[in-house]
């Protein structure tokens, strides 16, 4: 009954408010309206060294006249921009001078790393569609400073991956009057449609100091620029026939050992391996690979763990990353549709399963191959894999074979099928899994997606399904998410963090900017978010949260949330949260409450904390998270994450204890392409501290040497064994 009140209270808050909400205006697509721009073939070579001096440039057509995005629509912008773009039979080049009169200055780069988080830093980039769907698209990002960043999305961002990396080379220059991007994309680096001579584009930046997104297209502001409906046209180009090519990336590594775990490798050991890239069409990918290895992948951040889900660690390794869009399925969780979390993930298929034994430790990976292909219409994956296992009952050696299809109907609706095959050999067991998914799109605002699934192990077969339906204006957003697992489901393939239940988490949030506010407020966002978990048989509460927050964004960047939170935990059998720790089944209700301050970003000085008090489970629950960046020059950066729980009364026992988890980290630049750094991590519930410092040089596109030393190491009572090891690596990419 207090819920149901609750829900009404809250839903009579926001029914007013939405009513009284007045959207900003925003363009609707318009095919008749697109921008156009024509590209030029360059008469002449083309010296990539941000300068764009050459005659080319100059009579080349100009993209101008961009308009402001975010954090409002506005028909012009005070920072603009004028683009152009050249080819030749070798490249696609692309030149951007980025106008700001208030000097070097007011820049914003809060480092030099690749793969950066452009709200954090200026930016320019560029968003291309050149298969004519309407679906795909590849993004290039770039800085001041000239570090890069590249994105592959499909569908408007319903599956993307940050982690993709393209084969391309910018360079950048600096003035009082602006910065300059030059950008040289093979031909060979792209997937386009044969005989397409108009693509898709759009052209953005970041003026980060004024919190201000502009863009040739205008998009609203609740989607990504990863939106084709809403991008322009780049007319006039003459990309070479698509031919087969092929790519090798090879790699060597020597790797020094010592463990001190009984009867533990100690030594010098060393690999080659590697793979081969063919593209036989401009619509296909076949990659080989041998002798895998990730010794350069990033390490997890740790995490402590005190929810009854299972942590989900997203997939680090390039190999793994590549078009990773074509074999996954379901929901991958993270954030809400506004600032909170959603624990709940539902994989058939997760590439971590894959290398990657049952203890989360690695798998030698013999050799496997993928092939990719995607035409205006339909889209085809396929994986097969064999991994070693240890030991004499060779455990955890297995085969793995995936493959999946989508088909596309009109602009808006896609259908797709995924079959999974996991053969345990040190088990003895097979795993099967198959999958069935549709997303739709009603306009560009209102988006259903669903999926079915089974696992099959030994005679037992589970199912899942998962669904979301939301609709998302510039004012708001709406919708509910929903999933069922039934206990037997275990894709030995995938990732479940939770079995044995039906979810449902209706969310609502509004973006508020009413005229009285303080001029230093961009807007008010006050957002609902639930979460509720049933036995699917019973129909019985296993746990609930409702989250009631309001973020109140600055105009430089900064935010301050405030949060009220009611759970509901009703657990059938004891919970072990932490070790020593167990909560007796029953009912624990309580209420938490919090707030998250962050400042600016992207400034030299940067720090966010959130801070919640309340109960929890049987007792109660302080926690803080602190993260906190220095970055005296884009070159140097130094950062800390620290999170505190004091738990107090808690359980069978009436435990009281405080966990720490600290993660300091240090990055030195000596461009964007030469970089060290050096991140610690000490976890004192699992008893261990953990060092990773690596040195990489980009010394070719893609191309790199690493340096890598791990250093595990005992804390408190000293009974986990310390293991280190030293790591050099050379992966050369070449195409053939």
């Amino acid at each position: 009954m207090r819920i149901r009140l609750l829900l009404c209270c809250c839903a009579s808050l926001l029914g007013p408010a939405i009513a009284r909400a007045q959207a900003p205006p925003f363009p609707e697509p318009d095919p008749a309206t697109r921008r156009h721009l024509a590209a030029r073939r360059a008469t002449g070579p083309i010296v990539l060294d941000g300068q764009l001096s050459e005659p080319d440039w100059r009579q080349a057509a100009v993209a101008a006249d961009f308009v402001k995005v975010r954090p409002d629509y506005a028909p012009t912008t005070g920072h603009p921009s004028e683009v152009r773009v050249l080819f030749d039979d070798e490249h696609l080049y692309i030149g951007a001078f980025n106008r700001d009169s208030a000097g070097l200055s007011t820049m914003r780069m809060p480092d030099l790393r690749r793969d950066f988080f452009p709200q954090e830093t200026d930016v320019f980039a560029v968003t291309i569609g050149p298969l004519g769907d309407g679906r795909t698209v590849y993004q290039l990002q770039v800085t001041p400073l000239g570090s890069q960043a590249d994105v592959q999305a499909f569908d408007g961002g319903a599956s993307f991956s940050f982690s993709w990396d393209a084969m391309w080379r910018v360079r950048t220059t600096r003035a009082d009057s602006g910065w300059v991007a030059e950008i040289a994309i093979p031909w060979t680096s792209l997937r386009y449609a044969p005989g397409l001579e108009s693509w898709d584009i759009n052209f953005l930046r970041n003026t980060r100091r004024a919190l201000e997104w502009s863009a040739w297209m205008p998009y609203p502001r609740q989607f990504s620029s990863w939106r084709l409906a809403y991008s322009g046209v780049l007319d006039s180009l003459q990309p070479p026939p698509s031919r087969s090519n092929v790519r090798t990336r090879l790699y060597g590594l020597g790797e020094w050992q010592r463990d001190d775990a009984p009867a533990a490798f100690r030594g010098t050991t060393g690999a080659v391996g590697g793979e081969v890239i063919w593209a036989p069409t401009a619509n296909s990918l076949l990659e080989a690979t041998v002798n895998t290895d990730f010794a350069q992948a990033d390490v997890d951040r740790q995490v402590v763990n005190l929810t009854r889900f299972s942590v989900f660690f997203p997939e680090r390794r390039q190999f793994f990353l590549e078009n990773a869009d074509l074999l996954t399925v379901g929901s991958q969780g993270g954030a809400g549709p506004g600032s909170t979390p959603n624990p709940f993930v539902v994989l058939p298929f997760f590439s971590r399963r894959v290398g990657l034994g049952a203890d989360g430790t690695p798998r030698p990976i013999t050799a496997g191959a993928r092939y990719g292909f995607r035409t205006g219409r339909t889209a085809a994956g396929a994986l097969v894999m064999r991994q070693d296992g240890v030991g004499a009952s060779d455990a955890d050696a297995a085969g793995f074979a995936v493959g999946r299809v989508s088909q596309y109907f009109g602009r808006n609706t896609r259908v797709g099928a995924l079959v999974a095959f996991r053969n345990d050999e040190g088990g003895g067991f097979d795993n099967l899994v198959t999958a069935v998914d549709a997303l739709t799109r009603l306009g560009e605002q209102t988006q259903l997606s669903a999926m079915f699934s089974t696992s099959s192990t030994d005679g037992r077969m589970g199912v899942a399904a998962t669904y979301a339906l939301g609709r998302n204006t510039p004012s708001g957003s709406i919708g509910v998410t929903g999933a069922l697992v039934t206990r037997d489901y275990a894709p030995l393939t995938g990732f479940v963090s939770r079995s044995n239940t039906v979810m449902t988490g209706p969310y609502a949030n509004l973006t508020l900017q009413p005229s009285w506010r303080p001029k230093q407020v961009v807007w008010f966002k006050p957002e609902l978010f639930t979460l509720f978990y049933h036995d699917p048989n019973t129909r019985r509460l296993q746990e609930g949260s409702l989250a009631f927050t309001t973020e109140v964004l600055g105009t430089q960047g900064g935010s301050v949330t405030p949060f009220v939170q009611r759970n509901l935990q009703r657990p059938a059998s004891a919970v072990s949260l932490l070790p020593g720790v167990s909560i007796a089944p029953g009912t624990h209700d309580y209420w938490r409450y919090g707030l998250t301050v962050q400042s600016d970003q992207s400034a030299p000085v940067a720090a966010a904390l959130a801070v919640s008090s309340g109960g929890f489970f049987d007792g109660e629950q302080d926690q803080a998270m602190l993260s906190a960046r220095y970055s005296p020059s884009p070159y140097v950066s130094l950062g800390a994450n620290y999170e505190v729980n004091r738990l107090r009364s808690l359980g069978t026992a009436d435990t009281s204890l405080v966990t720490h988890l600290a993660g300091p980290e240090l990055r030195v630049f000596l461009n964007p392409r030469v970089q060290w750094s050096a991140f610690y991590q000490h976890n004192t519930v699992q008893q261990r501290g953990s060092l990773n410092a690596r040195f990489s040089w980009e010394f070719a596109p893609l191309s790199f040497l690493y340096v890598v030393y791990n250093d595990g190491q005992p804390v408190l009572d000293g009974t986990v064994p310390r293991n280190r090891s030293l790591i050099v690596k050379l992966s050369w990419l070449r195409q053939l």
